[in-house]
């Protein structure tokens, strides 16, 4: 039976599909290759797989890597042409051409983002077609062993958050505002305490939001400077363990204080609207659908989208190797697979108020979803 990668090579009359870049960003070539390198290197998808990398990756590269063939750039006598060639991409795209040539290359597929430069130097000797990439599409589905590696990095960024609400529990209120150890308690301070755990659970930080007061009415935020009481504070953590590299998430919205009436009916809107979105997912329902009937729930409680205020992102988006990949739950969504993993995540926000986001990630079964988030709801602490 074919491979996937030889299916789709087939179906669109392909040779071959060519990844360029490092694997750190590019998370389609990390997926094939399974080789972690901040320098780009070359991945050509076949039925049997071929690796290019540089001299001094080889040895790691032979360790590490499940390509079926790994080939040095020194092989294709990468020095020698840095010589004879006007600049270093040049010289790398004549040893992308021998590499081509070699696997029998004629009709190459590269994806949206390759390089414009090598695509200009390939389409010389090769029909190249630039279209998504067969790994972003395989990647949707999870396996069980990406879903365990998911779950580990929940489990990594439940901890942090329950570290972050201990410390806002913690505080005083002095004057309408939060204080720890006679200290005003900042955004930033709490965002150190999550990196700490995180970091201690051997998954990295990347842009953790703390924002309180209106700075959470804009969704992405990072938040900065002194928290208030009595104000709603968002708190998203979306962590990747730094071993498997897997990605997870989770928000919660929590106000150490009272809370006024109008922040209370936002928090219960918020809940209603995620629990319906948590019902309506199930294998072969759409994005688009999810994410209407959340809106549809947010228009009955009295919270209509209007433009920068309210319900003004989508519902969720799919966790993985990127914390935002397919599928996505928006007006676009597409159609779920069985065992994708996406997030809900509904939100309120209003600059005179402040925002409530509360996120949960789930995995998309048959007859519905199983949520991997396990920390509580709670606005009050």
């Amino acid at each position: 039976m074919p491979s996937p990668i030889q299916t789709f090579l087939d179906r669109h009359n392909l040779d071959g599909f060519l990844f360029v870049g490092d694997s750190i960003c590019d998370a389609d070539i990390f997926y094939l290759s399974h080789f972690l390198a901040g320098d780009r290197f070359a991945f050509l998808a076949q039925e049997k797989s071929t690796l290019l990398v540089s001299s001094m990756e080889i040895g790691r590269a032979d360790k590490e890597s499940i390509a079926d063939r790994i080939l040095s750039t020194s092989q294709y006598r990468i020095k020698e042409k840095l010589k004879i060639c006007e600049n270093s991409e040049e010289a790398y795209g004549r040893v992308l051409t021998d590499l081509l040539r070699d696997c029998g290359i004629k009709h190459l597929g590269v994806p949206y983002r390759f390089p414009a430069g090598l695509y200009q130097h390939l389409i010389k000797d090769f029909a190249v077609t630039v279209m998504e990439s067969p790994a972003s599409l395989a990647r949707v589905a999870k396996t069980q062993e990406e879903l365990l590696a998911i779950e580990k990095a929940q489990r990594a960024c439940e901890r942090a958050m329950a570290q972050a609400i201990c410390l806002i529990d913690s505080c005083k209120i002095q004057r309408d505002w939060l204080y720890s150890d006679s200290q005003p308690l900042t955004s930033e301070k709490v965002r150190s305490a999550i990196e700490i755990s995180l970091l201690e659970d051997g998954c990295e930080s990347l842009d953790t939001i703390v924002a309180g007061g209106p700075q959470a009415a804009d969704p992405h935020a990072r938040g900065n400077g002194p928290l208030a009481a009595n104000s709603p504070i968002v708190i998203d953590i979306f962590p990747r363990n730094k071993s498997s590299r897997y990605f997870a998430d989770m928000t919660r919205t929590v106000l150490k204080g009272e809370a006024p009436l109008d922040v209370q009916e936002i928090y219960e809107a918020v809940c209603l609207a995620q629990a319906e979105g948590l019902r309506a997912i199930r294998a072969g329902v759409s994005g688009k659908e999810v994410h209407s009937r959340v809106s549809e729930v947010f228009r009955d409680q009295g919270f209509p989208e209007t433009e920068g205020r309210g319900f003004t992102h989508s519902t969720g988006h799919g966790v993985g190797l990127d914390v935002h990949e397919k599928p996505s739950l928006s007006d676009a969504g597409e159609i779920l697979p069985e065992n994708c993993v996406v997030t809900v995540e509904p939100g309120l926000y209003y600059p005179d108020i402040g925002g409530v986001r509360m996120e949960d990630m789930v995995v998309v079964k048959k007859d519905g979803c199983k949520n991997l988030t396990l920390f509580e709801k709670k606005l009050v602490i």
